[in-house]
């Protein structure tokens, strides 16, 4: 009798044929990814407060859910220093599923009566979820041509996105119908489908340019830190989350509280609308940066977000006004999220092979410690509302300046050359 194999198939992601193959993998990572943060963000808090859970527990939990994100940075060496059997990527990929499958399912055998396993748990499972977001950025700047990288950034946002609702709105009407067991178990079948994405991938063989030793990763940084593209983006990263951040805690209590919103149809425009603007902004700016460059749709963007802004100091009546400010925020939403992928692309430009992870995770930190100081400073805003918006739109004008101008000094061919190439 002669023998059977069962042969899998295997799929190539880099060449010129096999662009949909290669957003088609990091879209269904970043799905992966967005269920259970969608989960837990929303559905479980919501569930939690139902159940008269109080705020502080309600806040550990969402807490552990963040910590490991806040850390991910710490992944990057690990990612670009070990290599695995398997590939340089792929099997911290799929070492990273396998962790976030294990805990959604030691998760669905918790109840809601006990918050803190439930908070271990997800502590858990975020560790293993940021871990596969290093990776996956990983596989991203390896095998992502420029003129691809910002329309799989607006993809790779969106799939985040749609996988944040589907853990959320999804998810919740699945326990409501059924039970909690169904609606965490269904999520950890969900993940672990997805997979099949890094285990059916055959990874590029990079050996030749990617060498991980000690003198080659300090090789390549040095040329890093001598890159003039790499400051202005670090620059970018720095700069980029201040004015919203400056500007949320103000506009909440200015609208509520002196311009006749409500609460709810405050957080229903910001949380609807916006959103949507905030993703339809992503994933078109994707599209219009891998066309135009970072740079033109970065400045561009900025600048309609900068001037949307100064309508209010020009004309403060029309703070009064609903729709006009219904409407300026969906344009800004939009432009965010334009500007937000743009500075992706750039981030991924910069970072040289050996420190793909490394690099784009620690400038991905820089925007995250951005948005924290925007936070933390915002009560140093001035009350008056004019001042206030007209200082957040020239951050804005300052952000597009740096998008330009670490695009075109990346064009001027001041990016160093990978070690070994």
């Amino acid at each position: 009798m002669g023998s059977f194999s069962l042969k899998l198939p295997r799929y190539e992601i880099e060449g010129p044929r096999c662009a949909k193959q290669r957003l088609g993998v990091v879209a269904a990572l970043y799905l992966a990814q967005g269920i259970p943060w969608g989960f837990a963000t929303i559905t479980l808090a919501a569930l939690l407060a139902e159940q008269g859970v109080d705020a502080g527990a309600i806040g550990k939990l969402l807490a552990a859910v963040v910590l490991p994100w806040s850390f991910k940075f710490v992944g990057g060496p690990l990612v670009d220093g070990i290599r695995l059997p398997g590939g340089r990527r792929r099997p911290w990929i799929l070492l990273a599923q396998m962790g976030m499958v294990a805990t959604l399912i030691g998760l669905s055998q918790v109840g809601l009566a006990s918050p803190d396993q439930l908070s271990a748990w997800l502590l858990a499972h975020n560790v293993f979820a940021a871990l596969q977001d290093v990776a996956t950025d990983a596989l991203a700047v390896d095998v992502m041509p420029e003129r691809e990288r910002g329309r799989a950034n607006g993809i790779m946002y969106g799939a985040k996105y749609g996988g944040t609702a589907i853990g959320g709105a999804g998810l919740a009407l699945l326990i409501q119908h059924f039970d909690w067991s169904v609606g965490t178990l269904f999520q950890a079948v969900v993940v672990g489908s997805i997979s099949a994405v890094p285990l059916l991938l055959r990874e590029p063989d990079h050996d030749q340019s990617t060498k991980s030793s000690t003198t080659h990763w300090i090789i390549s940084l040095g040329e890093l830190l001598h890159s003039r593209p790499f400051w202005w983006t670090l620059a970018l990263c720095l700069v980029i989350g201040l004015p919203s951040a400056l500007l949320t805690p103000l506009a909440n209590t200015l609208f509520v509280e002196q311009y006749g919103w409500t609460a709810t149809s405050w957080a229903v425009l910001n949380g609807g609308p916006g959103v949507t603007a905030g993703l339809m902004g992503a994933v078109g700016g994707g599209f219009l940066v891998s066309r135009y460059g970072p740079g033109r749709i970065g400045i561009l963007a900025a600048s309609a977000h900068a001037g949307t802004m100064l309508i209010f100091p020009l004309c403060p009546e029309l703070f009064h006004n609903k729709d006009i400010v219904s409407l300026t925020l969906v344009v800004q939403s939009a432009a965010a999220g334009a500007v937000t992928v743009g500075s992706f692309t750039l981030a991924m430009r910069v970072a040289p092979p050996v420190l793909a992870a490394s690099c784009f995770t620690a400038l991905m930190a820089m925007q995250n410690l951005s948005t924290t100081s925007g936070y933390w400073a915002a009560n140093q805003m001035p009350s008056e509302p004019g001042t206030a918006w007209t200082i957040v739109a020239v951050i804005w004008c300052v952000v597009g300046l740096l998008s330009w101008q670490a695009d075109r000094s990346a064009q001027r061919g001041e990016l160093p050359t990978p070690s070994g190439q």
